[in-house]
């Protein structure tokens, strides 16, 4: 009998990051190989409008417009929901439906597995202490203690969970892309109608929330270093903003008198970011804290060299000549960015080209996929 599998997250918007189009390509991918998936999700308000996921159900609840997004509706629903499922997956931590839906499982004899998305990496972990350690001792620790897995996306990021001895049994499968989408992008007619004086410049993107969390404010200190190198080249940051800091990092760029070499171009359509990464030549996302991010492996899935920290946890592309890993500092970011800026141009499409072939071995859903369906099944025979 296929396994079903409920996966509970907090918002399945687009706007919240990658780990919305985690969910919705892995569940449709996992529905296609015979697992049952439901998603339980909140919407409405900051939580947003889920992505519409192929062949899986989405369930919608409102909620409060805190942090912790409690849901009167989805705690009246969970019961039943976990009750016509064989197992529980968690994604994400410090939210109200952790505390419901990890307190049903357990009460219905369900197992569950958690993945944290980065949320037990040593600077996220300790964000705000002041207000996660009351949230840990009231249900987040105990529901890590007892899930019957912690999911990491990458070996970094298992070693980061093994540290805070919460639970050893650990497993390790990364997030996947399918390499197909990226190829043969159509060009980037909206963007450049709306920012025509890109259209002569070569792109050093930056990808992902405009959060302190992805570096953001090192890269853009960064560039103030190297903007000196070539003249055409352009930073374009596309994202959503977080809790204002795109409006300080505009000022911040007027003050530096650098509005001629940075472009906001906000929040991206799907088809609009196919069109980025196969516009830009670099990729950079300094990351302080990451599991596995999404922007990176789809700019590498596009044959983008990337500019990274040790934090995005893929000593990979090192290992590989697919880019450069540095420290997310000023200075060890200026140097990336200069030397990769500085390659000719058939010495960056060649590292390119080498990013692209790590994704396909070793990022990509069709063969990653079936380490998921295989982790439900041991879990829900209680192995």
């Amino acid at each position: 009998m296929p396994v079903k599998v409920l996966h509970v997250v907090q918002s399945l918007d687009p706007a919240w990051g990658g780990i919305a189009r985690v969910i919705s390509e892995l569940t449709a991918g996992l529905t296609k190989l015979g697992t049952t998936c439901r998603i339980a999700t909140l919407a409405g308000g900051r939580y947003g409008t889920p992505i519409r996921v192929d062949g899986v159900e989405v369930r919608t609840f409102a909620a409060s417009e805190g942090s912790l997004g409690r849901s009167a509706e989805f705690n009246r629903a969970i019961g039943a929901l976990v009750a016509e499922t064989d197992v529980v997956h968690l994604h994400g931590l410090w939210q109200s439906q952790n505390w419901s839906a990890g307190k049903a499982a357990r009460r219905a004899g369900k197992p569950y597995i958690m993945t944290p998305h980065s949320m037990m990496m040593p600077w996220a972990w300790g964000r705000s202490w002041w207000k996660k350690r009351p949230i840990g001792w009231l249900f987040e620790h105990g529901n890590l203690r007892h899930a019957a897995r912690l999911h990491a996306l990458a070996p970094g990021e298992a070693d980061a969970m093994r540290a805070l001895r919460f639970n050893d049994r650990i497993e390790t499968i990364p997030n996947g892309v399918w390499p197909a989408e990226f190829e043969n992008a159509p060009p980037p007619n909206e963007i450049l109608a709306a920012h025509p004086h890109l259209a002569q410049k070569r792109w050093l993107l930056f990808l992902g929330r405009i959060s302190p969390q992805k570096g953001i404010v090192p890269l853009m200190q960064a560039c103030l270093d190297s903007a000196s190198v070539k003249s055409d080249w352009h930073l374009v940051i596309a994202g959503p903003d977080y809790r204002g800091m795109r409006g300080m990092i505009e000022a911040a760029v007027r003050r530096k008198e650098m509005t001629d070499r940075v472009t906001f171009v906000g929040p991206l359509e799907r088809n609009q970011v196919l069109q980025a990464l196969a516009r830009c030549e670099v990729l950079a996302q300094p990351s302080l804290s990451e599991g596995l991010s999404m922007s990176i492996l789809e700019a590498m899935a596009a044959a983008r060299p990337v500019v990274i920290s040790p934090a995005c946890n893929m000593p990979e592309v090192q290992k590989a000549d697919a880019g450069r890993i540095v420290e997310p500092r000023r200075r060890n970011i200026a140097a990336g960015l200069r030397e990769l800026t500085n390659l000719p141009d058939g010495s960056l499409g060649a590292m390119g080209d080498r990013a692209r072939r790590l994704v396909v071995a070793q990022f990509n859903w069709e063969t990653l996929l079936p380490r998921f369906v295989e982790m439900y099944a041991a879990v829900s025979r209680g192995k």
